[in-house]
């Protein structure tokens, strides 16, 4: 049973997940990838938006960590789902992207959510 808790929006064609504003370790981002895992699962929906526009832009996610959850979440999904991260956090998006998309993982981050979910809904 996890720790955590990671409710989840289902919208018309997509999940949203929101990552609350507290600073977080792997363990909560691992725990987030296994709830989106579980999510897409139950629903059926292989499109996810991950909202961290509530994240404190000061406290920007460690790059090696952002490697291994890159690496699990290749693991996990591949390119069997379509997954955009919204961040204010311009800095790392691109690696995360770059390392995500080399294990396989259809992935766009950005920090305009209506052009993020018009890429999720796309089907190309």
């Amino acid at each position: 049973m996890s720790k955590f808790e990671h409710p989840f929006i289902e919208h018309a064609a997509f999940l949203e997940f929101k990552v609350p504003g507290s600073d977080h370790d792997e363990e909560f981002f691992r725990d987030l990838l296994q709830a989106m895992v579980e999510a897409t699962e139950q629903t059926g929906k292989r499109r996810i938006l991950v909202d961290r526009s509530e994240t404190d832009p000061t406290r920007p996610v460690e790059p090696m960590m952002i490697y291994r959850l890159s690496l699990a979440m290749g693991e996990a999904f591949g390119a069997s789902a379509r997954i955009a991260a919204l961040s204010p956090h311009m800095e790392q998006q691109s690696f995360w992207e770059d390392v995500s998309t080399n294990r396989g993982s259809i992935v766009r981050a950005g920090s305009d959510r209506a052009s993020l979910i018009e890429w999720l809904l796309r089907d190309d």
